[in-house]
């Protein structure tokens, strides 16, 4: 039976919409998974996967309808399927994008104040973060608690466009500043990374 194919009238034998968008993120995941092991796999294919993901979330979620025991279910839903998205790069090993997703989720969790969530996943990323090197990607990482998640999203950004490690650092110092803390003392405190 194809996912989308449903069966009536029999409401026993009809998967619920939520069966059908697990079933199909599974699938979708599964290629994800499969072409980010594969060197040879070409970034734009790999980008229509990841846009296939997406598209296929984003209208699971409009589809959800409030209940009485559930007055706002989207926030929770679009959680978990931002921590779907980590785990994709837990499996393929690629722990940084793991943890930067998890900083994610866990920005977005406290926006929503799912604070259950939230503690999870903090508690993830505080012990997986002290692990972690000197890499402008592993520092960025590592200012939770003293930049917040748009600022360090900010970084990633400046770091995706080509900034030099001297800018980088720059802009990391700059903000640090803004903040009316001790850079200095913050950056020595994580790595001495100059």
């Amino acid at each position: 039976m194809e996912p989308t194919e449903r069966k009536a009238p029999n409401n026993e034998t009809e998967r619920s919409k939520a069966e059908i968008f697990t079933h199909d993120l599974d699938r979708i995941n599964a290629v994800i998974i499969s072409m980010l092991l594969n060197e040879t796999t070409d970034t734009s294919e790999l980008r229509e996967a990841w846009n296939v993901r997406a598209d296929l979330a984003e209208a699971f979620i409009d589809s959800l309808e409030p209940t009485q025991d559930n007055p706002d279910p989207k926030p929770r839903v679009q959680f978990d399927i931002l921590i779907d998205k980590a785990l994709i790069f837990e499996t393929v090993g690629d722990t940084i994008r793991y943890l930067e997703e998890l900083d994610e989720a866990e920005a977005f969790a406290r926006t929503y104040d799912l604070i259950d969530m939230t503690n999870s996943v903090a508690e993830e990323l505080e012990e997986k973060v002290k692990e972690l090197g000197d890499t402008p990607e592993e520092l960025i990482l590592k200012l939770r608690g003293q930049l917040n998640f748009p600022k360090r999203y900010k970084l990633r950004k400046m770091l995706q466009d080509g900034i030099s490690h001297d800018d980088f650092m720059s802009n990391i110092n700059r903000m640090l500043h803004d903040r009316a803390t001790g850079a200095e003392e913050i950056l020595i405190r994580l790595n001495d990374v100059e």
